[in-house]
């Protein structure tokens, strides 16, 4: 800490007194700002959008220029920060999904080191119990209605203030995490469509232009709430005894950027100030990933190496001028669980002297997000389509959008928004072999296989049926609840192992059906359980049947083991997961433990056996 003596004795007793409460380790204060590109913030060169705030931070420490996220949305991305492993090792590969049970992360980490550790806003990390935060904010945290976006209360400013008049002696670690500027997007009253530039991999469009207005408006309400909470840390005196972290979970929604693994999707803001530790106005090239941030976090709290994180503390960097962290890093898109989309998985690696190779999976489908089909505030992408017909340029970006080669390879270094392709220049066959080679000694690493990326957590979807493999899951955001409506449920496997067993399927969390010690059955959240007798064998066929009514049969070997009047409809999709021999994001024990023995063909069927393939 900086203690700065001026005045009359008795003022210096009274500062040297404070000091005495201060924190022995810095401060940390995270602001993560929600779907925004790097070049959109003044200090990386963007001269239409006004962000003083940010801009401070960048004049008073450093600015990463090679700061990438883990992922291209936002439920992997913040997974992975927080930590500090990338989304397959940590579990949460798809955006909305849990990470493994008994992952540890930045709360229990900086917990040991003695913080008190808050998030405010934003959480988006499931199941939000393995993340033991502090959670304030809950209103500006939520996704909807937009007006409380900005945290209309002031919770993050009354918190820091609240905390170093309450806790002076211990150290705070807060992370503020706004909806900003994630659509839907303010209303762009600040900006003139008409006047604005238009970065080179966006369509220019009268559509385009006010959509980009509008996002650049959410960007300045973001600006302004980092504002308030600097300000609430010079307040509180806090300033210089603070290490303050600014960045992104991923870029803008907008085509290659969010949900892709193009550059505008992964390549982020990072700009760190520690006042007395960090030199002002610097900059680095060294190559980042946001699954540094928890081990250099920790490494700042004077906390041990955690060997078995995938990120790695740049704290020499910050302190010592380091100049090298990586020789690559490592990103992937798993798209989002939602029916609506296509299943287009990417994975790409990036290399500290500018290369980027991209490997892409199904590049014959279609890549669909909620920028074509399902997002309407102000909505522009039909106005690329009709451009398209007549426009080179527009048709190049809505292809280069829209279909993704099997791969991709370019030189970040000349050609920035990633514009040509030189994955089959035979010129650059030794940097090809190189992306290749990075990238399955990554996949190796983490053991993911390329059968995995292509297969997904998806369910496998049928006529009136589905099926999911054992050990995977399903988001409830996967189903066309307007199709999926059914009047009787229908759950069949073959199961062995009945005397070991567990849980054989979560269903949305309206009961978990088990085989364990012999017997089968259900259980209701409430705790109640329907289970039959003893059953002498070890495997056989599993049904169970259960009506919109609540009249529940389950059938083991085509023999009825047990029957129940519920009196409730169970049938329906609610928000959660369905799962097959286990229970999503939880390690639990006894009959709803992760199954036992082996799951054979768990199939979900809607209303009739025989509808099915």
């Amino acid at each position: 800490m900086i203690l700065l003596i001026t005045g009359a004795t008795k003022t210096l007793n009274a500062q040297q007194k404070s000091a005495l409460k201060t924190p022995t380790k810095p401060n940390i204060l995270i602001f993560i700002a929600d779907d925004l590109n790097m070049q959109d913030v003044g200090a990386y060169g963007n001269t239409d959008v006004h962000t003083p705030n940010m801009d401070r931070l960048a004049k008073e420490g450093m600015m990463f220029m090679n700061a990438y996220a883990a992922s291209s949305m936002c439920t992997p991305s913040r997974s992975a920060l927080f930590t500090g492993m990338y989304p397959h090792h940590n579990g949460a590969q798809m955006n909305h999904f849990t990470v493994k049970p008994g992952i540890n992360n930045i709360a229990q980490f900086m917990k040991a080191q003695g913080y008190r550790v808050v998030i405010s806003g934003k959480t988006d990390v499931f199941p939000l119990d393995n993340f033991p935060f502090e959670v304030i904010g809950k209103e500006f945290g939520k996704y909807e209605p937009i007006t409380n976006r900005v945290d209309r209360k002031n919770e993050s400013v009354h918190m820091i203030e609240n905390h170093f008049k309450q806790r002076p002696e211990q150290p705070l670690c807060l992370i503020v995490a706004p909806w900003l500027p994630h659509v839907p997007w303010f209303p762009h009253k600040d900006f003139d469509p008409n006047k604005i530039k238009i970065p080179a991999y966006l369509a220019d469009t009268k559509e385009t232009r006010s959509a980009l207005a509008s996002y650049y408006q959410s960007i300045q309400a973001a600006d302004q709430m980092l504002g308030r909470v600097l300000n609430a840390l010079d307040q509180a005196g806090q300033t210089n005894n603070t290490a303050t972290f600014f960045t992104s979970d991923q870029g803008a929604q907008f085509p290659s950027a969010k949900w892709s693994v193009f550059d505008k999707g992964l390549h982020v803001p990072l700009i760190i100030r520690w006042p007395g530790h960090i030199e002002k106005e610097s900059q680095t090239d060294a190559l980042v990933s946001l699954v540094d941030i928890t081990p250099t976090l920790i490494d700042l709290a004077g906390g041990k190496q955690i060997d078995t994180l995938d990120g790695r503390s740049f704290k020499d960097v910050l302190i010592n001028h380091k100049t090298k962290i990586h020789d690559y890093i490592f990103a992937e898109s798993s798209m989002e669980p939602h029916y609506w989309y296509n299943y287009t998985p990417g994975r790409t690696v990036i290399t500290q002297d500018g290369w980027q190779y991209i490997k892409n999976y199904h590049p014959g489908k279609r890549f669909i997000t909620h920028i074509d089909k399902v997002e309407r505030n102000e909505f522009y992408f039909d106005s690329w389509v009709a451009a398209a017909a007549s426009d080179p340029q527009t048709r190049f970006l809505l292809n280069r959008y829209s279909y993704h080669p099997p791969e991709g390879l370019y030189n970040l270094n000349k050609d920035k928004e990633e514009f040509t392709n030189l994955a089959m220049d035979a010129t650059y066959k030794k940097e090809l072999l190189r992306g290749r080679t990075l990238l399955k000694k990554e996949l190796d690493r983490q053991g993911e296989t390329d059968a995995m990326i292509l297969k997904g957590t998806l369910p496998t979807f049928f006529d009136h049926r589905y099926t999911i493999a054992q050990g995977c899951s399903a988001s409830d955001l996967s189903f066309n609840k307007k199709l999926w409506n059914p009047h009787t449920l229908y759950i069949t496997a073959y199961i062995s192992d009945l005397n070991e067993g567990g849980v054989v399927a979560d269903y949305f969390g309206h009961f978990k059906l088990f085989a364990y010690e012999g017997k089968v059955g259900i259980q209701l959240p409430g705790g109640k359980v329907y289970q039959s007798d003893s059953i002498s064998s070890l495997s056989g066929h599993l049904l169970l049947k259960l009506t919109e009514a609540g009249q529940l049969e389950i059938q083991f070997e085509q023999k009825p083991v047990v029957t129940a009047a519920l009196k409730r409809d169970l049938t329906k999709i609610k928000g959660g997961y369905v799962t097959c021999g286990k229970i999503q994001g939880r390690s639990l024990n006894g009959r709803l433990r992760t199954y036992q023995g082996r799951i054979y063909d768990l199939y979900f069927t809607m209303d009739a056996l025989s509808t099915a393939p």
